[in-house]
Parts: C-alpha cells; structure tokens; sequence
C-alpha cells in the first residue's frame, strides 16, 4: 500500500497562525471580526479575504522582516524524512496566502515542497489576493482541502491529512488518515468522529510509522 501526506501550514506546519497575526498587525485590526464571521459560516473564506487584505497596508520589506520572528514545528524534518525514505509525496495544502508560506519554507530549507494555497501580491502599498485552487463547487472554501486532495492523490495511494483547524474540515470526509490537533480535533471530538490525535509533528511520525505503514 502506498501513501500521499497532505497537510496544512497555519499552526500546524508553523508553531503560531502566520495569517491571522500578518492580518492583525499589518491592518490594526481593522478586520478581526472577519475571522468570526468565517468560523460562523456568515461569510466565504473569499469573501473574508478578499475584505482582510483591503485592510492591509504594508511594503514587501515590511513583510520579509516580519516573517522572520515565526518558527516551524520541529518534527517537520523529521517528517519529511520518513516520508522520503517510503516514497510518500507531501503536498502542503491551505485557505492562507502562498507569499508567507513560501518564504518561511525557503527559510527553513523546505522550499521544495509542492504547496497549494491562495496567491498574495504586494500592490501600491497594499495587498491582492487571487484563488487559484477555487473550486465553486465548495461555497466555503478558498481552497478546498477535500478537494485538493482528490485532485492531488496519486493513482492508488490512500491520503494521510495533517490540520488543526475550521479551514481543514472539508479534509475530514475524504483523508484515510487524519491526523489532528487544536480547534480540528475539538470539532471531531464533538462531532463523534475519528481521528489520530496529535500536539505535535514528532507524533505525526512515529504514529504514521508505527501503525499506519506497518499494516500496509
């Protein structure tokens, strides 16, 4: 049996939300109610947004400054180890914006890892967004993580999905695997729904190669 890993960046690959705290501080909080209004399905992921970066006001050397206080979960090589040695593809899949999750990879030295999320660009002092990965079959997401993943799947290989939170729940119905933490695993507790439990991404590792590639 083989396997594909798709997992998301905010929180869960990083050790804070990147978006929300680039949100807050580069729009004075302008639009913090967004983010509620979003969690109560009241708006879109591109509505919400679209109406975020209309806030925002910031140069790009603002912002490659400001990236570099955020950290990534120290499991992450280990991760990717395990899933280079047994031919596992990663896919990072998420709602948030390609121009932060691209600069922290590359700083991290994972700048190689295929990455699926909406499109930032820095214009007269503010910001545009664009959703490659729409698909207006989802009316929720931005990027539809469930979606994704059926696109992305390699021919035969069952999905591992790695997330924390509300952005990741049209993963829940399509993953073989899920693995999750925070706001994610609370939802499913709630829900009466399976999944592997996980704080951080050491744990993903030694579950995946504990149990997942050992009935394979």
């Amino acid at each position: 049996m083989k396997f594909s890993l798709f997992i998301d960046f905010d929180g869960t690959i990083t050790t804070q939300d990147v978006g929300a705290r680039f949100f807050t501080t580069f729009s004075d909080d302008s639009g913090i109610s967004l983010g509620g209004k979003w969690t109560k399905h009241e708006i879109s992921s591109v509505e919400a947004l679209n109406a975020e970066a209309a806030f925002v006001t910031v140069s790009k050397d603002e912002f490659i400054e400001f990236l570099k206080q955020f950290t990534i979960d120290p499991g992450s090589s280990g991760l990717y180890d395990l899933c280079a040695s047994y031919d596992i593809p990663i896919y990072i899949i998420s709602n948030g914006l390609d121009i932060y999750i691209d600069e922290i990879m590359k700083n991290h030295g994972f700048g190689h890892i295929p990455v699926f999320a909406n499109e930032g660009a820095f214009k007269n002092g503010g910001l545009e967004v664009e959703f490659p990965c729409l698909d207006k079959s989802c009316s929720r997401c931005a990027n539809c993580k469930g979606i994704s993943i059926r696109k992305l799947l390699r021919n035969g290989d069952k999905s591992i999905f790695v997330g924390d939170g509300y952005s990741d729940l049209c993963a829940v119905d399509v993953a073989d695997y899920l693995f999750a933490k925070g706001n994610l695993a609370d939802y499913l507790t709630e829900s009466g729904k399976n999944s592997l439990r996980f704080e951080k991404l050491q744990d993903v590792t030694d579950r995946t190669r504990e149990d997942i590639l050992r009935i394979s």
